[in-house]
């Protein structure tokens, strides 16, 4: 047979009502449980210590890991950073039209075929972050209702 279903109500309200001294008799069995594992996991390490190796040559060997992986950490961390540029910016969409995409992708390919420097690569997005650029420094000529007079207005 199934059980009958309870009311979270009915849950909740007899939780509540325990006696303050049964939480507090969980709380000690808790601890409890917890320096008997710290104890057994300490037991254990000392033993591991004595069955292989002293307990100092452990120490050492443990500290010459620490300090390679830190390096090692430090290291992949630096390229992470230089690897990762792109979670700096900010996503903004826009719509383009077909011929825009299809001559700034072509734009993008031949300025990487040119390229003389290994690093970072172009995309189209770093070619749409320079056009951004390049209309903000002419902020101060933009005027118009329409994007064709605002077009205009820039020179275009």
């Amino acid at each position: 047979m199934s059980k009958p279903r309870r009311k979270l109500s009915d849950l909740v309200q007899e939780e509540t009502s325990k006696p303050k001294e049964q939480v507090e008799n969980t709380e000690l069995q808790t601890t409890e449980l917890t320096d008997l594992q710290t104890s057994v996991v300490t037991d254990s390490v000392v033993t591991n210590y004595t069955d292989s190796q002293s307990y100092e040559e452990q120490r050492t060997s443990s500290k010459q890991e620490n300090i390679q992986l830190q390096e090692s950490t430090e290291e992949t961390e630096l390229q992470s950073l230089e690897v990762t540029k792109y979670l700096t910016l900010e996503r903004k969409e826009a719509r383009l039209r077909q011929n825009q995409i299809d001559a700034l992708t072509d734009l993008t390919r031949s300025l990487n075929r040119k390229r003389s420097k290994k690093g970072e690569r172009l995309t189209d997005n770093t070619l749409i972050r320079v056009a951004v650029d390049l209309l903000l420094s002419k902020a101060s000529q933009i005027h118009g209702d329409t994007e064709e007079e605002l077009r205009k207005s820039v020179g275009l």
